[in-house]
Formats: structure tokens, sequence, C-alpha cells
């Protein structure tokens, strides 16, 4: 604990921003709402003092913390939570995170680091309420649909979560699980329309 506490002091004097009392009260109200390690907060409040040094400035205070949030989030190989899961807990919609995030991920050039879709499977497949054999059967095909895609160099810059839905889905159908493309999608937080766009390019990858 004192570790951690001495990495977070090292942020903290790192920073002369006045606002930093409220952006450091944000980021770590944020990551404990969304079950995040202390290593995210970490990283957005390395972000922020980047930003400031740089004077990026956005609406609010707030959102452009939101924003940092979320780029250390797209930035850990392991973190997964998706604009719809900021929204629900920053009261910002998720377009005015993107716009943010956009414009600090511009100004700094930072790497996205997107996860792999399959850290997604877990999430979308316990979601669906399938018994516990069922679930380990679709998930274990997901992965090897996805293996598949990334071996063809198809899940390079696209949504995680809709390539991990799209595979889920893909192989609810291969074991006659009755699941929508809605119940799905939902379980993904994304929309029914990414789900059906990285559903055709894994089926195009199969034909």
């Amino acid at each position: 604990m004192k570790k951690k506490l001495k990495k977070i002091d090292r942020v903290v004097k790192g920073l002369s921003d006045r606002y930093f009392p409220a952006a450091f009260a944000i980021s770590e109200d944020l990551t404990k709402k969304l079950n995040l390690p202390r290593v995210i907060q970490e990283d957005a409040m390395r972000i922020y003092k980047k930003i400031h040094k740089k004077k990026i400035s956005g609406r609010t205070t707030r959102i452009m913390i939101v924003a940092c949030v979320y780029a250390a989030i797209r930035h850990s190989p392991n973190a997964s939570r998706t604009l719809l899961d900021l929204e629900r807990v920053s009261n910002f919609k998720k377009k005015s995170i993107q716009t943010s995030y956009r414009k600090i991920h511009k100004e700094l050039d930072l790497e996205p680091g997107l996860p792999d879709p399959k850290q997604k499977i877990g999430k979308i497949g316990n979601s669906l309420g399938l018994s516990p054999i069922k679930t380990e059967l679709v998930m274990r095909t997901a992965r090897k649909i996805l293996d598949a895609a990334k071996k063809a160099n198809v899940v390079s810059g696209k949504n995680p979560n809709g390539l991990a839905a799209a595979a889920v889905y893909t192989a609810c159908k291969l074991h006659k699980v009755s699941k929508t493309q809605r119940e799905i999608a939902d379980a993904a937080d994304i929309t029914e329309l990414i789900l059906r766009q990285r559903k055709k390019e894994l089926v195009n990858l199969h034909e």
C-alpha cells in the first residue's frame, strides 16, 4: 500500500495546477466506480499532467479528466471499459467524452493500445444466461474464431467489443444457441449495426 501511495505522491508533486485536487478526486471516483486498478488512475493523472503542460483545454476540467481516464484505459493492455461505461459513471455523454479523448490523443500523439478482443468474451458470454457448459462451449469457440481473425489481420484497429460480440454471436449460431443480435449487442455495450459489420467480416473470413 505504501508503495502505491508513493507512486501517486510522485504524480501529485509533479503538478502545479490549481485544479489538481478536483482532478485527482474525479479520477479516483471514476476508477473506483468502474472497479479499475490504481495503475489506471496513476496513468490518467500522468496524462492530465501532460495536457496541463501543453495547455490543452476542454469544456470543463471534469470532462478532460474523464477523457484522461478513458485514454488510460485505452492505453492499458488489460483494462477494459467502454465509452458507455464512462458515460454511466460520469454523467457525460459518450460523444463528449470521445471528442475530448480525440483532442488529447491528437495533441499528445497517444498510442491507443487497444485490448485483445478475447478479453471481452468472458463478460459477454457470462451475461447471456446460458448454462455453464453452453457458456464455456460458446466462449471457447468464440476465442478460436478471434484467433483465426487475428492471423488473417482482421482485428487490427477494430473495436474489440464489436469483434468479441460478433465472435460470440457466430459461436452461438454454430452451436445452435438461440440468442439474438440485440441480446449480444446489449451484453457487449455496442449497437446491432456494429455487431453486423464485424460479423460480416468474420463470416467472409470463413467463406
